[in-house]
Order: C-alpha cells, then sequence, then structure tokens
C-alpha cells in the first residue's frame, strides 16, 4: 500500500510557516462490569519512570479493566504527581498516544526531558497519567480479531474512573484533560459520544480530513509503510498474532518534518515502535452535524503541524483550521486551535517541543487549570 494512503488512514489527520499560532492476555468473553481488582504497582517499571522524573512521585500501575467481548484486561499507565503537591492541585492529564506509539511519545528519552510533555506538565503542577492504549505496549494485548476501537475507549473510560475515585496511587483527581495524539485523538471523539467524564480535550496531531495532499510522487510512495509485527525483529518472539502491524524499517521518518527534527529523537522513536491493528484505521466519516466530535461539550484545543503531511485545509493556520473544524463541533467545545511552524504529524516531537508543549500548557492553564 503507498505510504500517502496508509497514513491517510492510520492518521486520519491535520495539518500543512508560520511562528507558533493560536486561532498483554486476556480470558474467556465476558459481560462487561467493573472491575473488582485494584490497580496494580509494576515495581520495575515504577523505579525507571521515577529516575526519569525525580521532580515528581510516581509509579506505575496496571490498571484492571472488563470489557464486552474481550474480558479481564488491564491498561499499563505512569502516575507522577509533583513533588510536595497539595489536596488543591487535583487535575491530571490522561496522555493518549497514537497508532503504533506508546506511553514513549509523551516522555521521549533524548536530551534529559526536551522531548518529555511529561516532564513540562508536571512543572506546570499537573499530574499525569501516561498510558499505553489497549493492545499496545504494557497493556493486555487482545487476540486481534476480538479487539474494536470501542473496547479501546470503554477501557480509558474505566480508566479515568479510577483516576476520579482514586483507585490509582490513592489520590482521587477532580480534573481529567484528555490529551491525545493521532489515534488517541480521534478516539477522544468516540470518549466524548459515549461518555461525560472528561474536563478538556487537547487533541494532536487530529482533524476531519477535507482533502488528500498525496505523497504518490515520492520516490517511497510504493513502499509497504506497515508489516505484520510477526515479521519484525522487535516483536516477532513476543506477538504470534498475525493480525498485529508496526511499521516498516526505517518509516518512521515519515512522522517528522525532518529539518526541524532531531536525529537521536527519530532514531529512539524506531527504537520505541509499537502496534497497531487494523481496526485502528476504522474512524466512521460523517458530515460535520452527525460527526462524533459533535458530542465534545468541554473546552478542546487542536494541535497540529504546519509540515503535518495531510491537512484539512489548503494552508493550514490557525484561522483556516478553525474555520474548517468548527461546524464538527459543538458551541460548547469553544475550540481553539494552535498550528506549529515546521512540525510533522508527531508534533511534540520537534526541534521546539518546548514552545509548544509550554503554549499546550498555557491553554490549559485557563481551560483546566491544576489547582482548584
Amino acid at each position: 500500500m503507498a505510504i500517502a494512503r496508509r497514513l491517510a488512514h492510520m492518521v486520519t489527520a491535520t495539518a500543512v510557516v508560520l511562528p507558533l499560532t493560536w486561532g498483554g492476555n486476556t480470558t474467556d468473553s465476558v459481560a462487561h462490569g467493573a472491575p473488582a481488582e485494584r490497580p496494580a504497582v509494576v515495581d520495575d517499571a515504577a523505579r525507571d519512570v521515577q529516575v526519569r522524573h525525580p521532580e515528581a512521585n510516581c509509579s506505575a500501575y496496571r490498571v484492571p479493566v472488563s470489557l464486552a467481548m474481550i474480558g479481564p484486561a488491564h491498561i499499563y499507565g505512569e502516575l507522577c504527581t509533583p513533588h510536595g503537591a497539595s489536596s488543591a492541585q487535583s487535575a491530571v492529564q490522561l496522555l493518549v498516544p497514537g497508532s503504533t506509539y506508546n506511553h514513549i511519545y509523551y516522555d521521549m528519552p533524548v536530551r534529559a526531558g526536551t522531548y518529555s510533555y511529561v516532564s513540562k506538565a508536571i512543572d506546570a503542577g499537573y499530574s499525569t497519567f501516561n498510558i499505553d492504549r489497549l493492545a499496545t505496549g504494557r497493556s493486555s494485548l487482545p487476540p486481534s480479531a476480538s479487539y474494536t476501537l470501542d473496547a479501546g475507549v470503554e477501557a480509558l473510560d474505566q480508566v479515568v474512573t479510577a483516576l476520579r475515585s482514586g483507585a490509582i496511587g490513592d489520590r482521587p483527581f477532580d480534573t481529567v484533560v484528555w490529551v491525545g495524539h493521532s489515534l488517541g485523538s480521534s478516539m477522544a471523539w468516540s470518549a466524548a459520544a459515549t461518555h461525560r467524564d472528561v474536563d478538556a480535550f487537547v487533541l494532536t496531531g487530529m482533524s476531519h480530513i477535507g482533502q488528500e495532499h498525496g505523497l504518490d510522487d515520492d520516490p517511497a510512495a510504493d513502499v509497504q509503510f506497515e508489516i505484520p509485527a510477526t515479521r519484525d525483529p522487535m516483536f516477532r518472539d513476543t506477538v504470534g498474532d498475525p493480525g498485529y502491524f508496526t511499521t516498516n524499517a526505517g518509516m518512521r521518518h515519515f512522522f517528522y518534518y525532518e529539518p526541524n527534527a532531531d536525529p537521536a529523537v527519530i532514531a529512539a522513536d524506531e527504537a520505541h515502535k509499537d502496534l497497531s491493528t487494523a481496526k485502528d484505521t476504522v474512524i466512521p466519516e460523517a458530515v460535520p452535524s452527525q460527526s462524533l466530535s459533535q458530542s465534545v461539550a468541554v473546552p478542546t484545543l487542536l494541535v497540529v503541524g504546519d509540515r503535518d503531511q495531510y491537512c484539512s485545509v489548503p494552508v493550514c493556520t490557525s484561522e483556516s483550521l478553525l474555520q474548517h473544524e468548527r461546524p464538527y463541533y459543538s458551541p460548547q467545545a469553544r475550540l481553539q486551535a494552535i498550528v506549529v511552524a515546521d512540525s510533522g504529524h508527531s508534533v511534540q516531537l520537534h526541534e521546539n517541543a518546548v514552545q509548544t508543549n509550554s503554549a499546550i500548557l498555557g491553554w490549559l492553564s485557563v481551560a483546566a487549570p491544576p489547582n482548584r
């Protein structure tokens, strides 16, 4: 499959030079129900995340979930809370990565936190719960034939409930912000349509695509972008299900505008790449009035790179992006947008990541502040 066409489905994507501008294993199928067990600490991972973030109290958890058609499963996540956080600091950001990414997207181990959104959010006073989506990373890997995006969304709704109740880390959170990238952003639309338990959304690398900007003239356009994970040396010894996929060797650079990307980041991205399934590309298309995103009724920020391989408008500025996207959202979303200069699809992993993350956190400080 041509790279252009595969990226169109994989990211259902955004954006096109401007300064930064505003505008696991499962059991047999069981009926859905609230999980009876409490989240379990993952000791080795807990030590690793604490070393990475000495400025916070951090741990790692397996959060049990119960899903129709899949049964008991778990979501892996790393919870970090700023040192000395008072009970008034009751906001947590749920970080939801995109297809073939895991929690490393928000905590890339290059140049001591430069590319870590987790670090910047902690510095701004927020707690973070940085997860691997269902069917990726340290979370459960159900049979690909049983996995659906709806199951992934339902699992995250149960995670939000656990965050609010204090089941994760023995600290209840009053405010939950969903920060998504790519597929993690489109899943937010489904979450808003089926659950009303998030206080704000930050949706990066995602819009309602209006047209394809083809890459068919690219010399690599006929290279197979994704391959079965069973054929990749990173996964073939651990993933036996032929329904799981990953990006082919050397393909991660397509997520970047390379003149503004650190080669060490692209190499780390390749080293930490993760899985996808065919279900990850099934995102219903609808006219604006019938879009799932019409259910979003809380403050929402869109963040895209102006060099993203697909943009919903011919020239991507904050104003043009908002003009295109507003019909897909309710007035209650109070939609705002940031278009990041010289950035591709993985918008928080470019050389201007510090400025991008600061802009996101500046918006959040008003829309969903870290303190009550």
